[in-house]
């Protein structure tokens, strides 16, 4: 589903791949929070020792769950394990690679720079985080043009007019867009020493953050 909502889904996986196989350090931990379907996760799985181990965090049962079905052989030996919970309250453990796929939007502005402080300080020298997220503009009316290209993406995927409709309403006050600059001063405020955009698809853009 997030394939026919999101443009340059594919692209941004993609790109994890090949930063994960660039990035990842053997002996440490890799994180994928807000883990969603797993399919961040399974891509990780290319890219790590036997030394490495990849945790996946989500808060939804439905998802942790649908997540366990696609990496089960890998959380049985031991390569992956899935933790239901709060990735604003869970402790993170030293790691080289952190995926933040479509999450800070769904936290409160005021809850994203602790929860970056926290990533920042789990990562270990030239460690990394990719993060990926929706963004708006300063311009109203730029905006409002890049949301109804996203429109006519979603309706030529296969979303009808309803459903693009009752997804905008669910969404009303839920998922909380920034402009681009904000992340990046973000970003470099908690301390990464560089932050490279290194995707951008309408509305959606794809960081990487270097420690």
């Amino acid at each position: 589903m997030i394939d026919r909502s999101v443009p340059g889904y594919k692209s941004s996986l993609n790109l994890m791949e090949v930063y994960g196989k660039k990035y990842c350090k053997p002996g440490n931990y890799i994180y994928d929070l807000g883990c969603s379907l797993g399919a961040v996760t399974e891509i990780l799985l290319s890219c790590f020792s036997a030394t490495n181990k990849i945790i996946a965090v989500d808060s939804s049962e439905s998802m942790i769950n649908s997540c366990r079905k696609r990496v089960n052989a890998h959380i049985r030996n031991g390569e992956v394990e899935l933790i239901k919970g709060d990735v604003r309250k869970i402790k993170l453990k030293e790691s080289s690679f952190i995926a933040l796929n479509y999450l800070m939007q769904f936290l409160e502005i005021s809850e994203r720079k602790d929860l970056l402080i926290k990533v920042f300080n789990s990562l270990s020298e030239g460690g990394v985080c990719i993060l990926s997220e929706k963004i708006h503009f300063t311009s109203f009316l730029k905006t409002k043009q890049i949301n109804e290209l996203h429109y006519q993406f979603k309706s030529e995927n296969g979303y009808s007019l309803m459903e693009i409709a009752l997804k905008r309403d669910a969404l009303e006050g839920v998922l909380a867009t920034e402009i681009e600059e904000e992340h990046i001063k973000r970003l470099l405020g908690v301390g990464f020493r560089r932050v490279k955009k290194i995707m951008s698809n309408l509305n959606f853009v794809t960081f990487i953050c270097e420690k």
